[in-house]
């Protein structure tokens, strides 16, 4: 627990999500296109199809990672999106009020709805989101409710992007976490998580972070531990587009879950 707590601790002092989300979302990125051109597909048709809908959709990310939230715009009523650090959240509200000096996070929405050409579409869908939005929460996966004290109306999908493995330092943490992160999750509902598989480091700025390393079959023992049934699991290897001192991952982990009971 003492290694956990120092790895928050230091997020909290020194992470910059400003930094992170202009590195790995402005034009040119390496990251941004591996990302969009292989997962932003999936994402879509995972949304697109019908079966993952509901009234509250709960994200949780080290970062911010807006552009994969754009497909879940329409199936969802309420959209909570919960920052790690007091930093993230200072910026994720000046996103979602549009403020000035705010993120700009239009060339990924651009990208990612590159098959619809016309402006309006990624416009559209990032003005959806902004009005679904609650304002941002700082969470800890630490706690048994990860917004403690406030208590979230129960979410018919939880939505994890380079979350649990990003605070915890061992396999173990990362199941106990998983399990607290689970709380937000109503019996019947989806989760879905998007992480990089067998990466133990990823830069931000000039630091380097710790990153738990870990593979597809580790991921799919902890889901089912955790009372999820596995509906997709996809592994998506790294293309050469990404410098690999940005980060040593070799691929990247989409999964849908379906919560079949409370653990």
């Amino acid at each position: 627990m003492a290694s956990f707590s120092s790895q928050k601790e230091l997020q909290d002092r020194y992470f910059d999500a400003r930094t992170m989300m202009m590195q790995f979302t402005a034009e040119g990125s390496d990251f941004l296109k591996d990302t969009i051109d292989d997962l932003f597909p999936l994402l879509n048709k995972t949304f697109s199809v019908g079966d993952i809908k509901g009234e509250v959709l709960i994200q949780m990310s080290i970062g911010i990672y807006f552009p994969y939230i754009l497909p879940a715009c329409e199936p969802f009523r309420d959209i909570y999106v919960g920052g790690s650090t007091d930093k993230c959240i200072t910026e994720l509200e000046k996103w979602r009020k549009n403020a000035p000096d705010a993120v700009d996070f239009s060339y990924a929405a651009k990208v990612a709805y590159k098959e619809q050409s016309n402006r309006e579409c990624w416009t559209e869908k990032q003005n959806m989101l902004r009005m679904k939005m609650k304002p941002g929460l700082k969470y800890d996966v630490n706690n048994t409710n990860p917004f403690h004290p406030t208590v979230l109306p129960p979410a018919d999908c939880l939505f994890l992007i380079h979350c649990l493995e990003c605070h915890t330092t061992d396999e173990e943490g990362f199941c106990r976490a998983l399990k607290h992160a689970s709380f937000l999750l109503k019996k019947g509902g989806h989760l879905l998580m998007i992480a990089c598989l067998g990466e133990t480091f990823y830069m931000v700025g000039d630091f380097k972070w710790n990153h738990l390393s870990m593979e597809a079959e580790f991921v799919k023992k902890a889901l089912c531990d955790a009372g999820y049934e596995i509906k997709e699991l996809h592994v998506l290897p790294r293309a050469v587009r990404c410098r690999y001192e940005m980060g040593d991952y070799h691929s990247f982990l989409l999964t849908v879950a379906l919560k079949k009971r409370d653990v």
